[in-house]
């Protein structure tokens, strides 16, 4: 095993970062798994928590739904139909898929539904101070303009927002990451990526010329990229570069 990296290495001449939104700034409430089991619930149907979590993360990680770009083109209508199909997965059971899938769907598009972690506000502020721009950049659909908007911690982040329903591709496709770029008003190399997936905010945004950091709450600590446990060791990271 190699020397792990330290997380201010990948600081180096960064002036932007994009931000990944769910996992990373925030995270649904009720959880995924709570919500898909009561809205089977209101159908009669009594599915347990972790029977449902089990099942969503086989049909989350399966998605093979793209628009005619090829792969991992997306935009609205595909994103729509993904989300159907995850749910026809999840809940074969439910006699009217149709209606779990709309109540799930508007469920999650509400900022009711969804918490900012504790450490975003003050990481955002102190971030902001060090002069550094900020963008979010996310897989989500278009329903997190309306999460964003609800939620004070992120206001300053809603007209900056890049959701790849809107670019055309996902992360981790290059155009992604390169439309993140574009909104910052940088070069990849001046960009750092934070998210908690390790393909999608970390080894695909390094692909495409970005930095990247793992934003590693699972505490999964990979010694072969940077990463910090929280967004507060985020920031102390970038100060202990200063």
């Amino acid at each position: 095993m190699g020397t792990p990296m330290r997380p201010h290495s990948a600081w180096h001449g960064i002036v932007g970062i994009v931000f990944d939104a769910v996992g990373t700034l925030i995270r649904p409430d009720p959880s995924v798994a709570e919500a898909y089991a009561a809205t089977a619930a209101r159908q009669g149907v009594q599915l347990p928590s972790d029977v449902v979590r089990a099942r969503f993360q086989v049909h989350f990680a399966n998605d093979e739904v793209r628009a005619s770009g090829g792969a991992l083109s997306t935009d609205e209508a595909t994103e729509r139909r993904r989300w159907q199909k995850i749910v026809m997965g999840v809940l074969p059971e439910v006699p009217h898929v149709d209606r779990a899938f709309d109540e799930l769907w508007e469920h999650f598009s509400t900022p009711e539904s969804w918490r900012c972690f504790p450490d975003v506000a003050p990481a955002l502020r102190a971030l902001s101070a060090q002069g550094l721009t900020v963008c979010v950049g996310s897989n989500f659909d278009g329903r997190l303009r309306r999460v964003v908007q609800g939620m004070p911690e992120l206001a300053n982040c809603l007209e900056s927002l890049v959701i790849s329903s809107e670019v055309g591709f996902r992360k981790p496709h290059p155009s992604f990451y390169h439309a993140a770029c574009a909104r910052l008003g940088l070069p990849p190399e001046r960009v750092l990526c934070v998210g908690d997936d390790l393909e999608n905010d970390v080894r695909g945004a390094i692909r495409a010329g970005l930095s990247g950091m793992l934003l590693d709450r699972a505490a999964r600590a990979p010694a072969d990229l940077p990463h910090v446990p929280n967004l507060t060791a985020l920031v102390q990271s970038k100060l202990s570069q200063s």
